[in-house]
């Protein structure tokens, strides 16, 4: 009898531990998404035959009654377009934008770029509404390989709120509020452009891009 009610204490201990846990998560990435200076929509674009894909379009339900849509009509060979912000270049901060896909599409998803080494070489967090799918991915010379990735449920016609801090190799990500998982990597360890990340084949609206960086602890001497 002592052995099981010693038993049922530890579990409840545990269970406390990480409801303590997940709530410190969840307010630390609701900060991540509220703090920030913001980044205006028009630093961001892509170049080439891509730029007539992304523009600035009005949107009442944006916070600035503005957003970047990034617009196909069909997919392409290239899997995802990306919109550079020609912003200072970030290692460790808080990132967070706002994007909504629109119904409909037979692709559709939204997400961040960052610590972007060249246009082929960075860090992607990516929103797979087409999959309710979240995932952290290392990109190499244009391939992606998955770090983490977990089941997110994601709307149409409504925007979600991405939030990622990183530092160093760590990266706490949240959506609309909630913290949904940390993935670890030291293959970009540098400092980079952000960018903004969508489907080909499918239509997605970004608003509200914030980035601020974390300052570097004092050392104890």
């Amino acid at each position: 009898m002592m052995r099981m009610i010693s038993l049922a204490i530890a579990v409840s201990a545990v269970l406390l531990h990480l409801r303590s846990v997940g709530h410190a998560q969840d307010l630390q990435t609701a900060e991540i998404a509220s703090s920030g200076i913001e980044i205006p929509l028009a630093d961001c674009g892509a170049v080439g035959a891509a730029r007539s894909d992304w523009g600035v379009i009005p949107d009442t339900t944006a916070s600035s009654g503005t957003a970047i849509e990034y617009s196909r009509a069909t997919s392409t060979e290239a899997a995802e377009a990306l919109a550079i912000c020609q912003s200072t270049g970030l290692k460790n901060g808080d990132l967070s934008l706002r994007f909504k896909v629109l119904s409909g599409e037979s692709h559709a998803g939204g997400g961040l770029a960052l610590r972007m080494a060249t246009p082929e070489d960075y860090y992607l967090v990516k929103i797979d509404a087409l999959r309710n799918r979240a995932l952290l991915l290392q990109v190499r010379k244009g391939g992606a390989e998955e770090i983490v990735g977990v089941d997110a449920d994601v709307a149409a016609d409504v925007w979600h709120t991405l939030a990622v801090r990183a530092q160093d190799d760590c990266f706490t990500v949240s959506l609309d509020g909630t913290w949904i998982f940390t993935g670890y990597d030291k293959t970009f360890p540098h400092a980079g452009r952000i960018g903004l990340w969508a489907k080909t084949g499918g239509v997605t609206r970004f608003d509200r891009i914030t980035m601020v960086s974390i300052p570097k602890p004092q050392s104890w001497r």
